[in-house]
């Protein structure tokens, strides 16, 4: 099967401040979170390597940057390293040095002809903000990143129109302290979605200040939770277990930058497990208000589970897997030196039906993918089962809807019934408007559902209420 790039398309690459620069011209309290995991744990490094000399691309993007050229690469996605970026942590005064030389590599991008988009940050936390305060669980170290983030706008914002907030924010909860597999090894759920609160508010906080000071560009979030995939799609309880994982490990960052909230199954369980974290009203509506523009997402591997089938230990703490077990499917293919399953597919169930669409029902994005796909994003599901003469079809009939009330309106017995046959029609056209305009990311998202479509049954009968008044006045009956 031959697989071609649409028209368009930029080839990339990405590189870590930690993984990448090194710690040449940094001072010894000037660590990162990285750097305390390797300290406190050498031997879990390959050959004790650790991040203070890294590839040493402090020293070398001069010489590395034309080679990425001649790589093909149009765009390269770096970030810059909290802990180096700032002198002053508490009173965020920048580095002078270390601004010089971001803005010395974004120049040389440039002059290579590749365009720099920027991430604020790739776990390079100060290590001493966590040390001192815990890291994102405290508002105050949340208050000093957005901060940061507005010293880096105003020093880069002219330049660089593409920012992201975080890169891979749910792997130190999640491996760090809900797995325990990496230092400091704990397994403490409570502070495990602290954490990721911490970090979902200071994503919609710097979102909102980007928007007033760079509006002409693009600010989102990078994510590498996995592609969930249920043992049995058609299994109800297979399917519900894979519902709690995706809530868990991908939705806690997609619902809330994307949709403004949290899904209700995460705070539901949650909740029922005494594990609720600090969420309050004017968080909720930071959130709701500040949705982003744009999303990365680094594939490494899908995550099959299925029905819980073994008895949870109720005297170890919470895992998310006491709802679920981890399915691990006879046959697939491995990568025998990061243990990691191959399946490059999930990328294409990821995208969408082309043309002629996968067929009605035939929706493989539905499944724990899209979020709301029921209702606020169903038309993206319409797109995919209709394809885009489908989906084409689906806009026409609505054009339709509006041009047949507006001649009914013309010709209507009365004044009165014309303003109800123009007012239900223009709210249908309207209301479907902005939930395209919501999918294709024209806008933020309003949680206006699709006319006809969405679910919802109380919404149904009021339309078509609606259009039974419409018909009526086309009858001349009222």
């Amino acid at each position: 099967m031959k697989y071609t790039f649409p028209e368009g398309f930029r080839l990339g690459a990405t590189g870590a401040g930690w993984q990448m620069e090194g710690e040449k011209d940094k001072r010894p309290d000037q660590k990162h979170f990285p750097h305390l995991m390797w300290e406190n744990d050498r031997d879990a490094w390959y050959l004790g390597l650790g991040p203070d000399v890294a590839s040493d691309f402090y020293s070398r993007f001069r010489e590395d940057i034309p080679l990425f050229r001649q790589a093909g690469i149009l765009q390269y996605r770096f970030n810059i390293d909290w802990s180096r970026f700032l002198d002053d942590y508490e009173n965020v005064t920048v580095n002078e040095k270390a601004a010089q030389y971001y803005s010395d590599v974004i120049d040389c991008l440039m002059e290579n002809g590749i365009e720099p988009i920027l991430c604020l940050e790739h776990w390079e936390l100060p290590a001493v903000l966590y040390e001192k305060y815990d890291g994102y669980a405290s508002r105050h170290v949340q208050d000093l990143y957005v901060r940061y983030a507005a010293e880096a706008f105003r020093r880069y914002g002219d330049r660089v129109k593409t920012w992201f907030c975080f890169n891979e924010p749910m792997v130190i909860p999640e491996l760090c302290f809900l797995n325990g597999f990496w230092w400091p090894h704990e397994h403490n759920p409570r502070r495990a979605y602290q954490w990721i609160h911490g970090k979902v508010m200071c994503t919609a906080r710097t979102v909102e200040q980007f928007h007033r000071m760079i509006p002409d560009g693009k600010i989102g979030t990078i994510l590498n939770s996995p592609y969930i995939v249920p043992r049995d799609a058609n299994d109800p309880a297979d399917a519900r277990a894979a519902e709690i994982a995706d809530a868990f490990f991908w939705r806690p960052f997609t619902d809330t930058a994307i949709l403004g909230r949290y899904p209700q199954l995460y705070l539901d369980i949650l909740k029922k497990e005494g594990l609720m974290f600090d969420l309050t009203a004017e968080d909720e509506r930071i959130i709701a208000e500040n949705t982003i523009n744009i999303l990365g997402m680094n594939y490494y591997q899908p995550m099959r589970v299925k029905a819980k089938e073994s008895v949870w230990d109720d005297s170890k703490p919470f895992h998310p897997s006491k709802y679920y077990d981890d399915y691990d499917m006879p046959g697939k293919r491995m990568n025998p030196y990061r243990g990691w399953e191959i399946y490059p597919k999930s990328l294409y169930d990821i995208g969408s039906g082309g043309a002629a669409g996968l067929g009605l029902g035939s929706s493989r994005k539905k499944h724990l993918f899209v979020p709301e796909p029921q209702n606020d994003f169903i038309f993206s599901i319409l797109c995919e089962e209709l394809g885009f003469v489908g989906a084409c079809g689906v806009i026409l009939l609505f054009a339709l809807l509006l041009w047949r009330g507006v001649t009914l309106a013309a010709h209507a017995p009365d004044r009165f019934g014309a303003l109800l046959v123009v007012g239900f029609v223009v709210q249908v056209a309207l209301q479907a408007v902005l939930n395209m305009a919501v999918v294709t990311n024209t806008i933020p998202n309003t949680g206006i559902s699709l006319p006809f479509f969405s679910s919802g049954g109380t919404s149904l009968m009021m339309l078509l209420g609606e259009m039974g008044i419409v018909l009526s006045v086309s009858r001349g009956e009222m």
